[in-house]
């Protein structure tokens, strides 16, 4: 949150990095995504253009644990294709 890193920084980025891929839908904390909050949306990014952040995501990844393990919330297993997860590069 200032100008260097802290393990805060290193612990928030693992839920902000999942927020609209998986938390937003899957477990409807859908009241806003985290790309319509600008500042939050804006730190994510810069995280994830850190050497050792971006790098080690797999969105794919992510989405396709929480969608298929949590049998009670999507029995289906259905993965969805979206977020458009483009705009972390940006």
């Amino acid at each position: 949150m200032g100008d260097r890193l802290t393990e805060a920084d290193v612990r928030l980025f693992a839920t902000l990095v999942r927020f609209d891929a998986v938390y937003h839908n899957h477990f409807r904390c859908n009241r806003n995504k985290l790309t319509e909050l600008p500042h939050l949306w804006r730190y994510a990014r810069r995280l994830f253009q850190t050497p050792g952040f971006g790098d080690t995501v797999d969105f794919d990844h992510i989405k396709r644990h929480y969608y298929t393990t949590h049998d009670s919330i999507n029995p289906g297993r259905i993965v969805p294709m979206g977020p458009d997860l483009r705009g972390w590069r940006t």
